[in-house]
């Protein structure tokens, strides 16, 4: 994983409102920006961000990223721990 590539698009999700807005609306044109393999560009359009930690990208980051993604920040929680059952 070329995990800094991956933490500077989260960076700049973050830090660039119309990298944000890119992420959400031309994924493709946004990942073409960056130097990442195959398997990073498929994690990241299915944003599965658990996987993405596995692999090293920074949990701050894939935090501050998710809601800029147009999901709910309770759901980020359950997207990093799948295999523990939701309460309520």
């Amino acid at each position: 994983m070329s995990r800094y590539q991956v933490d500077r698009l989260l960076r700049d999700m973050r830090r660039d409102p119309a990298v944000a807005a890119g992420f959400r609306d031309d994924l493709e044109r946004v990942l073409d920006r960056y130097q990442l393999d195959a398997d990073e560009r498929d994690l990241l359009r299915r944003w599965e961000i658990r996987a993405l930690y596995d692999r090293g990208a920074s949990p701050l980051l894939l935090m501050l990223a998710h809601p800029l993604t147009g999901r709910k920040m309770r759901d980020y929680s359950a997207a990093m721990n799948p295999d523990k059952p939701r309460e309520g």
